[in-house]
């Protein structure tokens, strides 16, 4: 025991020992796991007799996808609009004499026929006016006569003679005015169409020139809408077009005007599509998408849930070839209540309709077909 203690104060004197006595000891432990670390791999390497073979890892599935073929079949482009019902065409009546309305004949909102009549003005003095014009005519033509017989005979000077004639033109013409002035008097529809304004009541006075009424000529109807420049070059006239108008109402008319010269502020060409409106039952002023056809394509008719868009942000779907995905850009060529039609397609095409979103363009994928 006395050596003993000799000896741990002669280490306790010397600290060093024991640092260098871990140090080995550290040592000999990394030591003796790098060859067991070597002893592993060497019993791991191929053709080693003493090797242990090694589970090999299980290989990624292959994702599965639903797949819908669809065959292109040609159909139209539309060119979309939008724009406003409007009349056919429509006046403003005015009055063309003065006077005091004494009779009101249309009544507002009601179909008119062309030369129908609307209100009526007092004639006041104008009769009599034109009674005695027509007895003022005789007397002038008597006296024409006379000078013109006498003339011939050389009795009468020509001077005379034009003078005579000048009263009877006179004459003629008080009659003329006069009788134009009575038939103004009764106003009449200068077209056939609905009286939509009527702005005079019994006993109104109105100037020439006083707003009477206002016809509007809805049959046909006529949509108007704007087209740019590139688009204007399909468009024909007397080419069919298709309006979806308020309350759900459709109608199928023809382009019966294309303007030749653009709007200088939009750059933009006017076109009207005029619609049969026999029963007057589609209304003027309000809301229309025009949906003009304007080339035939090929095309596949889809549910929108199939788009997609690439990385650049382009417009597609997701086909299968060969067991692998492919992304195939596409353009929309119309839209129905029960899908999309895309061009960029001809023959058949195997389209994802169940999990496009889980695969992108190159994966190798299990397709399963379903039934269109």
């Amino acid at each position: 025991m006395r050596g003993l203690h000799t000896v741990l104060r002669w280490l306790a004197a010397r600290p060093y020992i024991y640092a260098i006595g871990i140090t080995v000891l550290i040592l000999g432990w990394m030591l003796s796991g790098g060859q067991s670390q070597e002893d592993s791999t060497a019993m791991q390497a191929p053709g080693n007799e003493n090797s242990v073979p090694v589970q090999s890892q299980d290989k990624a599935p292959v994702p599965k996808v639903r797949i819908t073929t669809f065959a292109a079949e040609p159909v139209f482009r539309s060119l979309t609009l939008y724009g406003k019902t409007e009349p056919s065409r429509q006046a403003t009546i005015k009055a063309e004499v003065a006077g005091r309305v004494v009779d009101v004949i249309a009544q507002r909102g009601s179909l008119v026929k062309e030369g129908q009549i609307i209100a009526r003005l007092a004639q006041d003095d104008w009769p009599e006016q034109l009674k005695r014009a027509k007895a003022v005519l005789k007397q002038r033509q008597i006296e024409y006569d006379g000078a013109k017989r006498l003339n011939e005979k050389g009795f009468q000077g020509r001077v005379l003679l034009a003078q005579t004639e000048a009263d009877l033109v006179d004459a003629q013409t008080t009659i003329a005015t006069l009788t134009l002035k009575l038939e103004k008097t009764t106003i009449r529809a200068p077209l056939s169409g609905i009286l939509n304004e009527r702005m005079v009541e019994v006993g109104d006075y109105v100037q020439v020139g006083d707003p009477v009424g206002n016809i509007a000529d809805i049959n046909p109807l006529v949509v108007r809408a704007d087209v740019t420049e590139t688009d204007i070059q399909h468009i024909r006239l007397g080419q069919e077009a298709e309006a979806r108008l308020t309350g759900n109402h459709a109608a199928t008319g023809k382009v019966r005007y294309l303007s030749k010269v653009a709007n200088e502020t939009t750059n933009t060409f006017r076109i009207e599509v005029a619609f049969d409106n026999d029963e007057l039952h589609l209304l003027a002023g309000t809301s229309a998408e025009l949906v003009v056809p304007i080339e035939e394509t090929e095309a596949i008719k889809v549910t929108p849930a199939v788009l997609a868009l690439d990385e650049a942000g382009n417009l597609g779907v997701k086909t299968v070839e060969k067991d692998h995905v492919v992304f195939t850009p596409v353009r929309v060529v119309k839209s129905d209540g029960d899908g999309t039609w895309l061009g960029g397609f001809s023959g058949v095409v195997d389209v994802i309709t169940v999990g496009q979103g889980f695969v992108r363009p190159g994966d190798r994928v299990e397709a399963i077909r379903m039934e269109n």
